[in-house]
């Protein structure tokens, strides 16, 4: 989560019937500004967890989840697809919305879903050094790589499953994954690398 999100979080939560405003929405026939449009992405994506299929591939859409096409949510919004196509760039860069790895579909995760719809209680942050660790790997990752910063969020979790051991291999080995790709094009987001531990990548020189 990034400063601003957390910082907007940390002042509490306001819940609010979904009906209402579902009759507002319809009573202005389109989302006015990003702040609805963000509220009809919440009440739009997946209450529980289903399992999809496109194209004969499979996988999970998972609570909190969409894979609704960009076209759909500009009618969902009574916009666009410019202004919807802007509108999701926006919630990318602030962190409020997360774009998921997928070939098949536009599939995103609202990160604090249950957070937002009061479905549970607020975890205590971890100490402040596992933050530090992170961030030390996540700059130092895109410093190397000069990758464009994208995911932070699900990068985030995929650091926390890491042991100890792990995560030292995960900075320290960022130089030599990246020496050793054949092509830079190639190069995984920082999330992709940890999920993936590439950083335990054996290479025959």
């Amino acid at each position: 989560m990034n400063n601003h999100l957390q910082g907007i979080l940390s002042k509490g939560y306001v819940l609010f019937p979904k009906a209402l405003f579902e009759e507002q929405m319809i009573l202005n026939q389109q989302a006015k500004g990003h702040f609805e449009a963000f509220v009809l992405v919440l009440t739009h994506v997946n209450y529980s967890q289903t399992t999809c299929c496109i194209n004969g591939y499979s996988f999970e859409c998972r609570r909190g989840e969409s894979i609704l096409t960009l076209n759909h949510w500009a009618e969902i919004f009574g916009w666009n697809r410019n202004r919807t196509r802007y509108f999701f760039r926006r919630m990318f860069d602030e962190g409020f919305i997360e774009r998921l790895a997928n070939p098949y579909t536009t599939h995103i995760r609202i990160p604090d879903y249950d957070l937002l719809t009061g479905k549970s209680e607020r975890i205590p942050s971890k100490p402040e050094a596992d933050s530090g660790e992170f961030d030390i790997f996540w700059d130092a990752y895109h410093e190397i790589t000069e990758r464009q910063k994208l995911n932070i969020g699900r990068a985030k979790r995929e650091w926390k499953k890491l042991s100890s051991e792990e995560k030292k291999l995960a900075l320290d080995n960022i130089n030599e994954y990246y020496f050793h790709l054949s092509d830079i094009k190639y190069c995984l987001q920082a999330a992709n690398y940890l999920s993936n531990k590439a950083f335990t990548n054996e290479y025959f020189d």
